[in-house]
């Protein structure tokens, strides 16, 4: 997040589109769209719905800025190709643009850069969609072999150092084969084989990262045990799933990890991951002190163990007692809302609950999966003095009234709507 700003980028991707025309005189017409943000197992879906929605409407022109893009994951690499071969097939031309290093590595790895066309800013974007070829110096890496790969992404710092943790079968090669590779790279990883074993030692070893197998014994709670602990809440979780699992299965209630992998998978993506999961915690330890990303149903049961979820975080906020009362009163209104307006009570739509604290602040996004509404005529009336009876006026004459928005506001220190109103952002300040 951008302190100055307020724009959340931690687990979360922002999608903008702009129809442009190529500088040359024969210019052509492309759509070029800017990511900023974080491609990762929960974010995945928009990235992919937002493309199929272009390539399915006849754009198969495309420049994708990847400025902004702190992280992509092997879904997210693979959704790329896809949608390359998809333009290629209809006669078009599918560019990234401006990649940072760590993600461009994480593409090259992957094998990105020899099927798609990878640009170093927007002008030799243009070039390309041209018929141009690339003008790029890129940079000359070593790969394992010691032989020169060349990665034509912009610059960064090298070399994750961090301390990873590993909740991994026994059986086989694999837990001792990923050990080693996390040590070689200079990191420092802890081994495990079941879960009493980790939860017990986790304190003390204070992790960046934390990969989990999902066929471990009772590992199904690890990541909610952990984000919930204000210590831990900003490591990196991976979970690894049995064959055939489902990434976009809720099932009720979820706690979010920070990326996934499904069995069979390549090693190397495994290690990818663990390495750009390495470098953004330790960015993001300058700016949060925690985060807590979770989503449920519209059954009441999972409902409820949303709102315990979100009532055990606020609990441990610097604030006082009336405080926090008054902010987890502002949660559970923002999701009565968006499970009875915004969802219409359809127990198959889902609420998503982005929870951030900083050293000065909290701050709670709260998404449905509506179509909005009219939440500028609704703020615009809270900060009249008779705003309660005229919300009460409103629902006499059978309309929303708009209480919920006033005792939100009234319970924090900012409030807003995002985008056409299926975001509510709760803001409250903390003691020092």
């Amino acid at each position: 997040m951008d302190p100055k700003e307020g724009n959340y980028h931690l687990s979360d991707l922002n999608i903008s589109m702009e129809q442009r025309v190529a500088t040359a005189d024969q210019g052509c017409s492309y759509t070029l769209v800017q990511l900023e943000g974080f491609i990762d197992a929960a974010n995945y879906p928009r990235f992919e719905k937002a493309l199929e929605r272009l390539v399915e409407s006849g754009r198969h022109q495309l420049v994708l800025d990847f400025r902004g893009v702190q992280y992509i994951n092997s879904t997210g690499i693979s959704g790329i190709i896809r949608f390359h071969n998809l333009c290629k097939e209809a006669g078009g031309t599918f560019l990234l643009a401006r990649v940072a290093r760590n993600v461009g590595i994480t593409m090259h790895l992957l094998g990105v850069t020899s099927v798609v066309q990878v640009a170093r800013d927007l002008e030799e974007a243009e070039q390309l969609l041209e018929g141009g070829s690339p003008a790029v110096e890129v940079e000359a890496l070593k790969s394992d072999s010691g032989a020169p790969r060349n990665v034509p992404v912009l610059s960064d710092p090298s070399g994750p150092a961090g301390a990873v943790v590993m909740l991994l079968p026994s059986t086989g090669h694999f837990a001792k084969i990923c050990k080693k590779r996390v040590e070689q790279r200079g990191g420092k990883a802890f081994l495990f084989h079941e879960v009493d074993q980790l939860m017990g030692s986790i304190d003390a070893i204070a992790p960046d990262l934390i990969v989990v197998d999902k066929r471990v014994h009772n590992s199904n709670k690890v990541v909610e045990s952990i984000k919930l602990a204000p210590r831990h809440a900003l490591a990196s979780v991976i979970l690894i799933h049995p064959k055939d699992a489902d990434l976009q299965d809720v099932r009720g209630f979820r706690v979010w990890e920070n990326d996934s992998l499904v069995d069979p998978f390549d090693l190397a993506n495994l290690f990818v991951l663990t390495e750009s999961e390495v470098r953004r915690v330790t960015r993001d330890r300058k700016l949060f002190t925690q985060q807590v990303r979770f989503q449920f149903e519209g059954h009441q049961d999972s409902i409820d163990q949303g709102l315990s979820l979100g009532g055990a975080l606020i609990a441990k906020l610097p604030l006082t007692e009336q405080e926090r009362n008054a902010l987890h009163s502002a949660l559970k209104e923002g999701v009565d809302n968006a499970v009875r307006h915004g969802n219409s009570a359809r127990p198959d739509r889902r609420v998503t609950v982005n929870y951030v604290v900083e050293p000065r602040r909290v701050t709670m996004l709260v998404e449905e999966e509506g179509e909005g509404f009219d939440h500028e005529f609704f703020l615009g009336q809270i900060e009249e003095k008779d705003a309660f009876d005229r919300a009460k006026e409103r629902m006499r004459e059978g309309g929303r009234g708009g209480l919920g928005i006033l005792l939100m506001h009234r319970c924090s220190d900012r409030l807003e709507y995002l985008g056409k109103g299926n975001v509510v952002r709760i803001e409250k300040r903390l003691h020092a």
